[in-house]
């Protein structure tokens, strides 16, 4: 998110947030896909109140912020990404009260799903091989075969873009495929509730096949960010690309997997450069034979 021109907030970030914030961090460690350059300033707020003072000081002081979850799903720019990259990975606490899950945003997706099969509640089995964090998921309406995180929601807590902190309750929002109604690049996804129904271990598992056998063919040994694009309506992204001749594709160390045509792989010494010039070359290539224009699921940050 950019938030204007500021003129003193380096001085203030320094003096201000120092236990909290690290400068010229570098990214490529912790993104799926090993690549980025480096974060000015990278904070890890471990608290709700640490997250809205530097959202207050972005907008009073005008420096961009820019939201990292489990790392998946996202490529930042080789260049220094200017302002502040905040990371949500110390803020992983949960709460289980029976069939009702209170979680922040770090907390890691699969364990969310794992978690939920220990203790017999169904409703989650969908977002099996789903990685990354739990914001992160609810942000995109991450999902299989026409469900998504968003449907089992009950509550959702958000950080505003002025440091105000709003809860969204079920009734108040909406989800689309990998889009939710409240999600924003101004806007922090803090902590959510998520309610379960108790099953058997046996309709459990039964469940959790379904969706297993929906994610085969993936390059689940590859690195890689999840889907490239989004499938348009009707169709997938995976035929398209495939049609389309972009299996294969190389620039520099990225790859588009020979095993799923809407995966990008980093075949070893890829950058973000590459992999961002990949997914225009592929996208190019399917217009041009199918006349469709994929729409991006990996986000291109700090570009």
């Amino acid at each position: 998110m950019l938030f204007g021109v500021g003129i003193n907030w380096r001085e203030e970030l320094k003096s201000g947030y120092a236990h909290i914030l690290k400068e010229n961090v570098g990214l490529a460690a912790l993104l799926a896909l090993g690549v980025g350059g480096e974060a000015e300033f990278f904070a890890e707020p471990s608290s709700l109140d640490e997250v809205c003072e530097i959202f207050r000081l972005g907008i009073d002081a005008g420096f961009p912020i820019y939201i990292l979850g489990g790392g998946t799903n996202v490529v930042f720019s080789d260049r220094k990404v200017e302002g502040v990259t905040l990371s949500a990975r110390r803020l992983f606490r949960v709460c289980w009260d029976g069939e009702l899950l209170t979680a922040e945003a770090g907390a890691s997706m699969p364990m969310v799903v794992s978690e939920a099969a220990k203790r017999c509640l169904t409703g989650v089995e969908f977002a099996y091989g789903i990685p990354g964090s739990l914001g992160g998921a609810v942000a995109g309406n991450a999902g299989a075969l026409g469900r998504g995180v968003v449907d089992i929601l009950e509550e959702v807590t958000t950080v505003e873009r002025d440091g105000s902190v709003r809860k969204w309750r079920k009734g108040e929002f909406s989800g689309s495929y990998r889009s939710c109604s409240f999600f924003s690049p101004y806007r922090f996804i803090a902590e959510c509730k998520i309610k379960f129904q108790s099953a058997s271990i046996e309709d459990v598992k039964r469940e959790t096949e379904v969706f297993k056998k929906a994610r085969v063919g993936q390059p689940k040994k590859d690195r890689n960010a999840g889907c490239t694009f989004k499938n348009p309506v009707g169709d997938s992204a995976g035929r398209l690309l495939d049609i389309s001749g972009c299996k294969g594709l190389r620039v520099g160390g990225a790859v588009v997997s020979d095993v799923h045509a809407n995966f990008i792989i980093n075949s070893g010494g890829a950058s973000g450069e590459d992999i961002a010039e990949l997914i225009e070359l592929c996208r190019d290539m399917v217009f041009k034979k199918t006349g469709v224009c994929l729409e991006n699921e990996i986000k291109l940050l700090g570009f």
